[in-house]
């Protein structure tokens, strides 16, 4: 029997870029990144429907297929929602983040990144993102219902803020193949947006508002969960992370990266552009 595929739901703003480096330390070309198989909507499309997620079972069916090889796959396109579960059988992994923190960052990438950004009344109005941690494992972003998903898939679940220790509790729990050596990436060469929405009382009001399910969902996590994870590891879990963040980059593999970042430039991108240009159907 086939080991199970690891499928990786990236939840914005909670390390997911860093987590890539990871799974291509590990998988090497055998980890597939997921793009979205046809245009998304315009930013700031208003009606709340949640519009970053793209998959559905038969666009999981279609990666496969282009990659018969994959051994684990990951990105924004996937959700819990998106049935790779009805594919084949999976292991799912999930990271995270302090829900205030998160949006105060995910607003700060929205502004730092794009030309022509949204104002923060805009950017707070935009009801796709809101509630966003919750609707990667309920669509409606149902914090009960996301926590009752989590535990019918038996989703692995890490802390961006115990980003070391939850690398560790996924090898040691989920994948034993896993090299937990990684390098940063995409992290904000300014703070200034996140220091001044923190400093606006009102502003961080709103933002809790914006994420008002996130929160019963990240404290369940860290309260219920987590308790379990570390019960299972044993002992030495607190050293083990502390030797992992001295030197994180140690016995990193660099040509097993540099194979998975080519196959999804000279196999995935190309692809993807060549559906979204034909509409093609999968």
């Amino acid at each position: 029997m086939s080991r199970p595929l690891l499928v990786f739901l990236h939840l914005a703003k909670t390390g997911g870029r860093t987590l890539d480096t990871v799974f291509r330390n590990t998988y090497g070309a055998g980890y597939v990144q997921a793009e979205a198989w046809r245009a998304t909507r315009p930013m700031g499309w208003g009606d709340g429907e949640f519009i970053i997620p793209t998959y559905e079972p038969d666009d999981v069916r279609r990666l496969l297929r282009l990659c018969p090889w994959a051994r684990a796959i990951g990105g924004h396109p996937l959700t819990l929602w998106s049935g790779a579960h009805e594919v084949r059988p999976v292991r799912y992994v999930a990271f995270l983040r302090e829900p205030v923190s998160r949006g105060i960052s995910h607003y700060q990438y929205h502004v730092n990144t794009n030309p022509d950004p949204l104002g923060w009344d805009a950017w707070c109005d935009w009801r796709e993102h809101h509630n966003h941690q919750a609707r990667y494992f309920d669509r409606a972003g149902d914090s009960a219902a996301a926590i009752a998903a989590i535990q019918q898939h038996g989703v692995f679940v890490g802390l961006l803020e115990r980003f070391e220790e939850s690398l560790l509790l996924l090898q040691k729990l989920v994948a034993p193949e896993l090299h937990p050596a990684y390098l940063r990436r995409n992290t904000a060469e300014s703070n200034d947006v996140a220091r001044e929405l923190r400093s606006d009382p009102d502003r961080c009001a709103r933002i809790r508002d914006m994420y008002a399910a996130d929160i019963p969902l990240y404290d369940w996590v860290r309260n219920e969960l987590w308790p379990g994870y570390e019960h299972a590891y044993g002992p030495g879990l607190a050293e083990d992370a502390r030797s992992l963040a001295a030197d994180p980059a140690s016995g990193f593999r660099r040509w097993p990266d540099r194979a998975g970042r080519a196959l999804h430039r000279f196999w995935v991108e190309p692809a993807v552009e060549r559906a979204r240009r034909g509409g093609e159907q999968g």
